[in-house]
């Protein structure tokens, strides 16, 4: 479900988990009771407790360095040095090829985009 709209999601650092583990350690009620109690997600708590149980307090460190597209700054950025544009470059010419490696080539852009497969046979889609 996520948070309303218009405002951020909340962000937890590994002391803080590690603090709400320890408190649910102590406190001896149920885990959807303590999820209540201190406003957390029920299933957020109890991945918390399984990662903890399985890698101890690095299970409980933050994932998000390790997700999400590495280029997508550079799309954003106004002002890119040479660096940053060999970058974007890079990006799309690898985008490319695995493009043309699953055996299709775009044609037109926008709402015109059609895929032309390798055999001839065109489809308008957004999906592959």
């Amino acid at each position: 479900m996520g948070a309303p709209k218009g405002k951020p999601h909340r962000k937890f650092t590994q002391a803080e988990k590690l603090a709400y583990i320890s408190e649910f350690q102590d406190a001896h009620i149920s885990q959807s009771k303590f999820a209540k109690e201190h406003g957390l997600n029920l299933s957020m708590l109890e991945r918390w407790m399984k990662e903890y149980g399985e890698q101890g307090e690095a299970g409980l460190a933050s994932h998000r360095d390790r997700c999400g597209n590495r280029y997508a700054a550079l799309h954003t950025s106004k002002t890119l040095d040479e660096m940053g544009q060999l970058q974007l470059r890079m990006a799309k010419l690898e985008a490319d090829v695995a493009r043309l490696n699953k055996g299709y080539r775009v044609k037109g852009s926008g709402s015109q985009k059609e895929f032309v497969t390798g055999s001839g046979k065109s489809f308008r889609s957004s999906k592959i």
